[in-house]
C-alpha cells in the first residue's frame, strides 16, 4: 500500500491547478465569422462633379440586394434575393467606424479604405473593417464595391479563421511548463 505524503499531495494539488488553468485557457477560444456575401444595388457619386472627383456614395433607396452568401452568412439564412440596409458615406476622407451595411443581424461598420480606381466612367474602392453578427465575436473583413456610372457590385468578405489571443497562447505555455516540472519532479 503506498502512503501519501505532504510531497505527494503538493504535486498531485500543482498537477490539479496547472489542468485547471489548461482547461480554462482551452475554453476562451473564440467564434470569429466566416464566408461571403456578395451584393449589389445603384448608387450615385457625391461630392463632387462626376463619378471621377466624388468623395462618397450615395446609396440609392438606401437598400442592397443579396446575390449570394456562404459559410455563416448562409447558415443563418441569408439568401440569394434578400433586401438589406446601405448607409451613405464619404471615402475621401473616411471616418473610421462608418457603418456601412445591415441585414438581418449582420453589420460592417469600415475603418480604412484605399481608392484603387477612380475615372469618370469606373470606381473600385476596397477597405478594411469590422464584420458583426449576433452569436459572433467581431471579425475583421474586407470590402469592396466595383462601380460604374449605371451602378454598382458590392461584396464583403471575411477570410478570418480564429485567432489565438496572446494570453490564452501565455496560458497554454505555461500549464504544459506546470505540467513537464511537475512530472519531472515525480
Amino acid at each position: 500500500m503506498k502512503r501519501f505524503t505532504i510531497m505527494t499531495i503538493t504535486k498531485t494539488m500543482k498537477m490539479i491547478v496547472t489542468a485547471a488553468v489548461m482547461a480554462v485557457s482551452f475554453n476562451a477560444s473564440a467564434v470569429f465569422i466566416n464566408g461571403d456575401i456578395t451584393m449589389s444595388g445603384d448608387f450615385l457619386p457625391t461630392g463632387g462633379t462626376s463619378l471621377g472627383d466624388a468623395t462618397g456614395i450615395d446609396f440609392i433607396d438606401d437598400d442592397f440586394m443579396v446575390d449570394g452568401a456562404t459559410e455563416d452568412f448562409a447558415t443563418s439564412g441569408i439568401m440569394s434575393g434578400d433586401v438589406g440596409t446601405y448607409f451613405d458615406f464619404s471615402f475621401d476622407p473616411l471616418t473610421p467606424g462608418t457603418q456601412v451595411w445591415a441585414i438581418g443581424g449582420w453589420s460592417f461598420a469600415l475603418d480604412s479604405i484605399s481608392i484603387l480606381l477612380q475615372t469618370d466612367f469606373f470606381i473600385v474602392l476596397q477597405g478594411t473593417g469590422m464584420m458583426s453578427g449576433t452569436g459572433f465575436d467581431d471579425t475583421t473583413g474586407t470590402w469592396n464595391l466595383t462601380g460604374n456610372r449605371a451602378g454598382a457590385l458590392f461584396n464583403y468578405s471575411s477570410g478570418a479563421s480564429a485567432v489565438v489571443e496572446p494570453a490564452t497562447l501565455a496560458l497554454v505555455g505555461l500549464g504544459f511548463i506546470g505540467l513537464a516540472v511537475a512530472r519531472r519532479r515525480s
